[in-house]
Parts: C-alpha cells; structure tokens; sequence
C-alpha cells in the first residue's frame, strides 16, 4: 500500500516549501493543458473526461454535482480523495467529477503552490462548458478539496463569481499561505464555503476561511489513529483525516456532530463545545461534512458574537469529538 510513503512524501513538504525559491522562471502552458475533469457513475466500467462524456437516457442531469479536486503530490486515484468518490459512487445519488491536475501537484510544492489560481481557473472553465453543454444550473454544484486542492476549490468558486451552491475545504494548506492570501479559499468562494482542520499549524491551516469552519478534535494533530507515528507521518496521517472524516459522512451523515464555540474554547477543550451536552446546551450543533446544509448554520453567525467571539462576523466555529476508533 503506497499510504506511508505518501505520507512521508507531504512530511517533508514543509522544509521544501520553506527552501525552494517561488519566483516564475518558465511557462507552464502545457502542464496546465492537461489539468482535466472526469465523470463517474456507478453505471459505467470507467471514468470518461468531462469533455467527451454524452448523457444516457438514465443519467439525471437534476441531481447535485459534486467536483473533487485532490491536493499536492497527488491525482485522481490517490488514496487521500479516493475514499470520497467511492463513498458518493456507493451512495448514487449524485453526478460526479473529479480533477486531475497531476503534472502541475506533482511538481515542486513552490511551483504547484504558485499554479494554484492558474490550475483552478482551467478547471474552472472546464466545469462552466460542461455545465453549460449539460444544462447544469450554479445551484446544483459543490466543489470539494483537500490540501492545496482545497485552495484550488475556492478559486474554481471563484471563476463562478461565488454563485456555485457551495465550496468545502478540506485541511487546506498552510505551507505558503497567509491569512491575507489573495488566492486562499474564503467565504467569497460559494454561496456557502466549509471547513474542516485536522492538521492546523503545520500542513493545513489553523486560519477560519468559511462560513463554518469545523476543528475536529482541537484542528491539530495529533488525530485518532496518528499518535503513534514518528514526527514526519503523523502530519501526513493526521492532514488526511479530514478527506476520511468527509468520506464517512456521506453515508453516516450523523456521525459527526459539531458545536457552535469560540476558538478561546476550542483551544482549551471546553466540554461545552463537545456534542455530548448539545441537549443541556444553547449552542447551536450541526452535522458537519456532506450532511451540514447552509440554514442549519445561521442562527450561529450571532451566536458566535454572544459567546465572545474574536472571529469575524461571517465565521461559525465548531468543534467535535470524533470516535477514537476511526
């Protein structure tokens, strides 16, 4: 299995990140032609690139369309991603697509990080003739990465001018990104943009970049399942937790239940925040990943104010205690 080796592979990305110079020195136009989208189904033996792909008279062109897109040093059948397509093929109740920007994530992480705004805008274009050929409405599309992907996804939200249904960022990045990064998701990306941090302050951000914006088990590692791997892969181990959390929650929508808190009491583990005492508590509690729907999060808006919040007004904070045997 290629897991460890991946997962030693993102270990190092911050030593890279931090060395290698960012400046542009040569045109990218050929690895950026061959970032492509490809649909799946249950019903067929293969993917088929976006553009190529015909509708069968038993494909519902009404259902949502769910658009992943992987991270770093990563492609289409890495095993960081692929659990969510399986999860949403199992389920079948949506159209799906899924991104590969591979020759431009499996360059240098300063190369792949500066291609970030140019990689989502094909991927962009890419989706707006498939849903313009295919007559899918804004309404009907959620864009979900992970890592360096999930910054991508809030770009590809962004060639939409924020009027896609929703954008979920899974563990975005951190190595390279500041909280004033122009190209970083945000809560501009989608009508509704989520987050979910599992590997805050070290591979992925501990920065709120959406409307809600989950810290499963504090946002850091190390996650369940990862406290015993060396310094290196317990980041890799713990970043990726929040594609399985997501996986999960397409077919066990109640599985993870987070609660509405300030970042004071998310750092501290304060039992208020945690879903055992929802019913006793006047937090708002909603299921966060495939499940959480945009009207269940907005009576937080305020309530995160009253609670002493430093967040801006457009963030909902929760955090949530995931089994330990995940």
């Amino acid at each position: 299995m290629d897991f460890v080796p991946r997962l030693v592979g993102v270990g190092f990305v911050l030593l890279f990140a931090l060395a290698v110079d960012t400046s542009a020195d040569s045109n990218y136009e050929k690895e950026l032609e061959s970032v492509k989208l490809y649909f799946y189904s249950p019903s067929m033996e293969h993917e088929q690139e976006a553009e190529l792909f015909e509708p069968t008279p038993t494909t519902d062109l009404r259902r949502q369309l769910k658009v992943l897109i992987h991270g770093w040093i990563s492609d289409r059948e890495n095993s960081s991603i692929t659990p969510i397509r399986e999860a949403y093929l199992a389920q079948d109740a949506h159209n799906l697509l899924v991104a590969d920007w591979s020759d431009i994530a499996y360059m240098p992480y300063s190369k792949s990080r500066e291609l970030v705004l140019p990689a989502a805008n094909r991927i962009g274009d890419s989706l707006l003739r498939f849903m313009q050929r295919l007559g899918i409405d804004n309404s009907q599309v959620h864009v979900i990465g992970h890592s360096l992907g999930a910054h991508i996804a809030g770009n590809v939200g962004r060639f939409f001018d924020g009027k896609l249904a929703r954008v979920t960022a899974l563990d975005p990045a951190k190595p390279r990104f500041s909280r004033e990064s122009k190209d970083a998701v945000g809560p501009d990306a989608a009508q509704f943009v989520d987050v979910i941090h599992t590997d805050g302050l070290t591979l992925g951000e501990d920065i709120e970049r959406g409307h809600a914006d989950f810290f499963a088990n504090s946002g850091i590692a190390p996650q369940p399942g990862c406290e015993t791997l060396d310094i290196v892969t317990l980041h890799g181990c713990s970043h990726f937790r929040s594609t399985a959390f997501f996986a999960e929650s397409i077919q066990l929508p109640n599985n993870f239940i987070g609660c509405a808190c300030t970042r004071e009491e998310i750092s501290k583990k304060y039992e208020i925040c945690l879903p055992d005492v929802r019913d006793a508590s006047l937090r708002e509690c909603v299921p966060m990943g495939e499940a959480l729907q945009p009207r269940l999060v907005s009576r937080n808006r305020e309530e995160c104010r009253q609670v002493g919040s430093n967040l801006l007004c457009y963030n909902a904070c929760f955090i949530f205690q995931c089994p330990r045997n995940v």
